[in-house]
């Protein structure tokens, strides 16, 4: 299991203790006591939030829908409008909003839903809405073809509909307000002529919906989109025959969110989403969408800085299905990720994961009050990885199974690691080596309400990790194995390291495991 912490090595520099970033805030960082150590708890006493759809009821051309939520318990990460049973799209920020052509809607029963960034959701009361009007969008045709709009698209402020068919261009350009809209799989955006991406957002306000991109093994990337483009909605796309990756994000932006949609890799060297975030970065989002076939990351909110308080703050990978990530020619644990994150107070909710090369879950860089709940992932090496560095986080009620290893917490070097963090009611099925491993200097942990199933190794490993709380574990169907292992293992700097003041409570074995 140490030859799995070391094997990261080269992705971690030196890093100082967190500081604290206030979640609910665009503003500056609130001071808070240096010392990490005070672990989240899953289930917070207190009511929960309140949600309603407050209007519009009569739909029309651009309509702008609205949410109300009350607060009362966690953080809201999004607030989803449905119109019949399907989705229209989320908003992550307050105040919820969604704008929508209601000329392509019909009527029906609206309702909204919130989740909120420990997993819980909460419905509003349906509302039936009407629509009509026409829609103010420039319809184009195969016949007509796109380059009669491409210069109004790429100075932004219009709106485009493409009627079925396929458009062939090099490149596409949407500048701030432009929205482009297909109507559905059918309308196909192929690639002409190789290029960096063959769609580039750049501005404030796009929109990008309901149709397919499809790179013919020519364009490097879909869709890129630049420094300085903020309030930007790709939804309900079909992305294949990319080189290297679906949607890719850079320098300075917010309220990126990728939805409903599917990215095809066929083996595509990249990731399905990739976003380099930074202090110049917030609310990333990647909801509701399909990402299969890559050699590196299905979705890479990619922040490595460490000791960064504001740092690509409130990314949000939420009810995703993401498989088969695997690269032939490497097992490194460089890349090989199903859901890689970095950056402060991210939400890693309700995902599906399956068949990656290393592991399902990894929070890198300044990964602080993060959530990872509810999520399910198999077959991969490691189900959910802690790298440097991860505090004051959550990681409740996910499913992993058929891993080496169900939840790992890699040891500390170069004065920089994980602590603080909370693992409670996790369901962990036939790991071979260990449940849940904590490795050197993985301290004050809460380690509480565990499941584990199966596997020869043992539920729990404290390895040189002291002042641990492991309570209320359950090791079923496991004969004959050891369920807490408290081990000695040795510091970067070749000091050993003992695992001491843990407190053990009220673990025990089962030969079946409790109802969930």
């Amino acid at each position: 299991m140490r030859s799995l912490a070391i094997a990261l090595l080269s992705l971690c520099l030196a890093a100082l203790v967190l500081s604290a970033f206030d979640a609910e805030s665009d503003g500056p960082a609130r001071a808070m006591p240096a010392r990490i150590g005070a672990p989240v708890e899953a289930r917070p006493a207190g009511p929960r939030a309140h949600v309603a759809y407050t209007g519009p009821r009569r739909l029309e051309g651009i309509a702008t829908l609205r949410a109300r939520v009350r607060r009362g318990g966690p953080r809201i990460v999004a607030v989803t409008f449905r119109l019949g049973g399907r989705a229209l799209g989320t908003d992550t920020r307050p105040p919820y909003r969604l704008d929508v052509d209601a000329s392509r809607l019909d009527a029906g029963r609206l309702r909204v839903v919130a989740v909120d960034s420990l997993g819980g959701r909460t419905r509003g009361r349906p509302v039936h809405v009407t629509t009509g009007g026409a829609g103010r969008a420039l319809t184009v045709t195969p016949e007509t073809g796109l380059s009669s709009v491409l210069q109004a698209l790429a100075r932004g402020n219009v709106s485009v509909r493409l009627a079925p068919g396929r458009y062939e261009v090099s490149h596409l350009e949407l500048g701030g307000g432009a929205r482009l809209a297909g109507s559905g799989p059918d309308t196909v955006l192929a690639a002409r002529a190789g290029g960096w991406s063959l769609v580039t957002v750049r501005g404030r306000g796009v929109r990008l919906s309901d149709l397919t991109i499809d790179g013919g093994g020519r364009a490097e990337r879909a869709v890129g989109v630049a420094a300085g483009s903020h309030d930007v909605r790709l939804q309900r796309l079909r992305i294949g025959g990319i080189g290297i990756t679906g949607v890719e994000v850079w320098g300075a932006h917010s309220r990126i969110s990728v939805q409903d949609s599917t990215i095809a890799g066929a083996g595509a060297r990249g990731s399905g989403v990739f976003e380099l975030g930074s202090d110049a970065s917030r609310d990333m989002s990647v909801i509701r969408t399909s990402i299969s076939g890559f050699r590196s990351y299905g979705i890479n909110f990619a922040q490595r800085a460490y000791d960064r308080p504001a740092a690509a703050v409130r990314a949000l990978a939420l009810d995703n299905e993401i498989s088969d990530i695997d690269d032939p020619g490497a097992a490194s644990g460089t890349h090989e990720g199903g859901i890689w994150s970095g950056g402060v107070a991210a939400a890693i909710i309700g995902n599906r994961i399956r068949d990656v090369g290393w592991d399902g879950i990894q929070t890198v860089g300044s990964s602080r009050r993060v959530t990872v709940v509810g999520n399910d992932v198999a077959r991969t090496g490691v189900g959910i990885y802690l790298e440097h560095e991860t505090n004051d986080s959550l990681f409740a009620r996910n499913t992993i199974a058929d891993v080496d290893t169900g939840i790992n917490v890699e040891w500390r070097y170069d004065d920089a690691g994980s602590s603080g963090n909370t693992f409670e009611a996790n369901t962990i099925l036939r790991p071979v080596e260990a449940g849940v491993f904590v490795d050197v200097e993985g301290d004050r942990n809460r380690i509480v309400d565990n499941v584990v199933s199966g596997g020869i190794g043992p539920a729990v490993v404290l390895q040189g990790a002291s002042g641990n709380l492991v309570a209320g574990n359950v090791g079923c169907s496991r004969p004959g194995q050891e369920l807490v292992v408290q081990q000695s293992a040795h510091h970067d700097d070749g000091r050993a390291a003992h695992s001491l003041r843990n407190r053990l409570r009220g673990n025990r074995s089962a030969e079946a495991c409790p109802d969930r």
